[in-house]
């Protein structure tokens, strides 16, 4: 029995061994021209996982480690026995929310970056996507929401200069907005926002796509639904005079 126990101990030790991580290869998705302190750092960081059972190291964990810093992950992959491949994703400063005394600085994802005193990009200095009638509990989802505008619209932050929603607690039975302010002077309007979002998004797009340059420069192209709740999902557009 004890030389039972001794072969089973040295097996797991074995296999420990040879599962355990050794190399852990990084990849850097970022605009930056120079980023070799921040490669530096990654690989650091991410070494806590050095010596680990590749077994047992998972992508969540891998998650959770970068989470703070100025990357998000990207791509997880296990190469067996011992390496461990992860490409991480520069999160883009993207949206600017006014507070006392300057912007609260948010990525893609609506995620914190940073505090400043004007709203300019770290990296164009040109300005954010400002979000307005909102607290700072809410950008996740508006950058939820503003997502889908990128993918439907195949830019975001190059054509929207604003993104206000419009709530009104004091007058009863009205349906929140989320309000586009494109560069070029329409705005984009998602009446009840928060239902059916992805549909009615891609209906205003397709009505834009119809209109002239001209009509591009004001006006209004509103998404809603027609019937309640199970109605069709509509945009349509409503020009005016500057």
């Amino acid at each position: 029995m004890i030389l039972g126990l001794v072969l089973f101990a040295a097996v797991v030790i074995s296999i420990g061994m040879i599962y355990a991580v050794k190399n852990i290869n990084v990849n850097l998705i970022t605009y930056a021209e120079d980023y070799t302190d921040d490669l530096k750092e990654a690989k650091y960081t991410l070494s806590v996982f050095k010596g680990e059972s590749i077994l047992f190291v998972s992508e969540e964990d891998v998650a959770k480690v970068v989470k703070d810093s100025n990357y998000t992950l990207s791509k997880f992959e296990k190469i067996f026995p011992c390496t461990i491949n992860v490409t991480l994703s520069e999160r883009v400063e993207t949206f600017a929310l006014a507070v006392e005394g300057g912007y609260r600085l948010y990525d893609s994802n609506g995620k914190f970056l940073r505090k400043s005193t004007e709203n300019a990009n770290i990296n164009d200095l040109s300005p954010n996507i400002e979000i307005l009638g909102i607290s700072e509990g809410q950008t996740e989802n508006i950058a939820a929401i503003a997502g889908v505008f990128k993918t439907e619209f195949g830019c975001l932050r190059s054509i929207v200069t604003t993104i206000k929603l419009d709530t009104r607690e004091d007058v009863e039975g009205y349906s929140d907005k989320l309000v586009f302010k494109l560069r070029c002077g329409i705005e984009i309007l998602i009446d009840d926002y928060t239902d059916g979002t992805d549909e009615k998004i891609a209906a205003v797009y397709s009505e834009f796509c119809k209109l002239n340059d001209r009509q591009k420069l004001c006006g209004v192209i509103r998404g809603y639904r027609v019937g309640g709740e199970d109605g069709l999902i509509n945009a349509d557009y409503s020009g005016y005079n500057t």
